[in-house]
């Protein structure tokens, strides 16, 4: 018969083998000693049934993975998920000064730095209204135009007070900034604002767009600034071969502005930046905590 501790080795380096090709050394000895108070005993004789071909019934707590530092391993983790497909109300929009309600705006944005998966990145950039590639790949400015119209009465916050008058804040016309930042027609882009959702087509063969925000946190306007965190659901075509099947990505959306005046021209400027994280998505629920990709982006508004 064989000897116990030949056995051992054999059934150490199997569970190894099992574990998607471990090095043995990133297994401690206590975990290795745990699994193998798992592992079925008949007879008094290991099986390899057991070893290979665990039924789900059966299943043993997957083995802590280690380092050679010793250090745990994280491994398709999620952590502090958030639920895309059962997202809790939101009744409040992103809020600007009252002054800004029905004014036209010139917007000027430039990418300025990517880190963490590029094509991710990229990809996010333009689901959410990104024009011209070059604009991300080569760092060149986006020129386009954006509304501000008045928060509809009863919206959630949208009342302030300032220089003890009660004023109702602006809220940005999406519709109207999304079509002019990506050059299609402002009727064919659908707005839900009970679900707060818009849906877009920018061409036949791409199929059509829903970006959806599932969270939102604002910082109401102040002297020194505003600004928001959003969290969106986009829903999209898989591409490739599978171009066909539509599905779930997460984007992170935060922004931070401040007011002030254009020297040269005196005109009203909302000077912010926008940084935008993507983030794996797993059975409908995101891994905040663990971005794939950052994206910076530089913005300007001025009043026209």
């Amino acid at each position: 018969m064989m000897t116990e501790n030949r056995m051992m080795i054999i059934i150490s380096l199997l569970i190894c083998s099992y574990y998607g090709g471990v090095d043995a050394l990133s297994v401690s000895s206590r975990a290795r000693r745990d699994a193998l108070r798992n592992i079925s005993v008949i007879g008094g004789v290991f099986t390899s049934t057991s070893i290979f071909l665990p039924q789900a019934s059966q299943a043993a707590t997957p083995l802590p993975l280690q380092s050679s530092s010793g250090a745990p391993v994280r491994v398709e983790e999620l952590g502090n998920g958030l639920d895309l497909l059962s997202p809790k109300p939101i009744t409040s929009e992103v809020y600007y000064a009252s002054s800004m309600t029905d004014t036209k705006w010139r917007v000027q944005r430039v990418v300025t730095s990517v880190e963490g998966n590029l094509e991710q990145s990229a990809l996010a950039w333009k689901l959410l209204g990104g024009s011209d590639e070059k604009a991300f790949t080569s760092k060149l400015t986006e020129v386009y135009e954006a509304d501000f119209i008045a928060a509809p009465e009863g919206m959630k916050d949208a009342a302030y007070t300032f220089e003890g008058k009660t004023l109702q804040s602006a809220i940005l016309d999406r519709s109207l900034e999304l079509s002019s930042r990506i050059g299609i027609d402002k009727g064919s882009i659908q707005l839900d604002t009970l679900n707060n959702s818009i849906e877009y087509t920018r061409n036949n063969n791409e199929g059509p767009v829903n970006l959806t925000v599932v969270s939102r946190k604002i910082e109401p306007p102040t002297e020194s600034g505003f600004g928001s965190d959003e969290v969106y659901r986009i829903l999209s075509s898989a591409g490739g071969i599978f171009a066909g099947t539509n599905v779930y990505r997460c984007a992170r959306v935060r922004r931070r502005f401040r007011r002030g005046f254009d020297e040269s021209t005196g005109k009203r400027i909302l000077d912010g930046i926008e940084i935008v994280t993507t983030h794996r998505v797993m059975d409908g629920v995101a891994g905040i905590e663990m971005p794939t990709s950052t994206c910076k982006t530089r913005l300007r508004y001025t009043q026209l």
